[in-house]
C-alpha cells in the first residue's frame, strides 16, 4: 500500500500485509508506525535506525537492515518470506513489544515515576516568577531587575 491511510483502516491494512518495511533513511525519533504494525500483528523489518533498533528490541521484535542498502533489505525480506517460523516469531515477539508501549502501561510508569519523586506532606508551590517577568517586562530582563 502506498500513500495516505485512513485512520480507522490503518489496523486492517497494517494487518493485511505479509511483511511490514520501513525503509526510512533518518529523521525518525521514535517509531510509532513500526509498533502499530507490530500490534496489528504484522512481522517488521527496518531499516537500522537507532530509533528503530530501540523499538525492535535490538532485533529480538523485528529485523532491521542497513540503511540506503538496498541489496540488504531485499537479503533480509527474501530470507523472512521464506521463513514461516520466523515469520510467526516475529508476530508473537512484536505483538508482545508493542504492548509494552499501550498508553494503559506507558501512563502507569509516569505516575510511577512521579510517585518515586514526591516527598509525602509536602505541596508543590507554583513559581510564577517567569509570568510575573513576562507581563511586566515582556520576557526581558532589565538592568533595574538584576540583583548583581
Amino acid at each position: 500500500v502506498l500513500g495516505m491511510v485512513a485512520p480507522q483502516d490503518k489496523a486492517s491494512v497494517l494487518a493485511s500485509g505479509t511483511v511490514y518495511v520501513a525503509p526510512n533513511t533518518g529523521g525518525e525519533s521514535f517509531g510509532i508506525v513500526l509498533l502499530e504494525a507490530m500490534a496489528s500483528g504484522t512481522p517488521v523489518v527496518a531499516s537500522d535506525l537507532e530509533a528503530f533498533e530501540r523499538v525492535l528490541n535490538h532485533g529480538k521484535a523485528g529485523i532491521t537492515f542497513e540503511n540506503e542498502n538496498s541489496a540488504d533489505l531485499a537479503k533480509v525480506v527474501s530470507g523472512l518470506l521464506s521463513d514461516p517460523n520466523r515469520c510467526a516469531e516475529l508476530t508473537a515477539q512484536g505483538k508482545l513489544r508493542a504492548a509494552e508501549f499501550d498508553w494503559s502501561v506507558v501512563a502507569e510508569r509516569i505516575v510511577d515515576v512521579y510517585e518515586s519523586i514526591r516527598v509525602p506532606g509536602v505541596k508543590v508551590e507554583p513559581d510564577l516568577t517567569g509570568q510575573m517577568i513576562g507581563r511586566l517586562g515582556r520576557g526581558r530582563i532589565t538592568p533595574e531587575m538584576r540583583s548583581d
